[in-house]
């Protein structure tokens, strides 16, 4: 069995990983660290959807014009 075929199928399931991925669709990708994921992780562990919970807390206190489509002018 190989080790990295077998990392690549679990981190998909990583409860970050998920969390990374939300930010990235919703064009805040660059607002993700650790230390505040630890910290709504933390006050989301009761949440249905625990990646969803965590990414809105994230979504919920970055300021608007800190995200990936600051750079483009629509």
């Amino acid at each position: 069995m190989d080790s990295n075929n077998t990392h690549s199928k679990t981190t998909s399931f990583n409860l970050s990983e998920q969390v990374k991925a939300i930010l990235q669709k919703k064009g805040y990708s660059s607002i993700f660290n650790y230390g505040d994921y630890k910290f709504f992780k933390s006050q989301c562990k009761r949440a249905f959807n625990k990646a969803q919970a965590i990414a809105q807390k994230f979504i919920e206190e970055a300021n608007p014009e800190n995200n990936d489509f600051k750079q483009y002018l629509f």
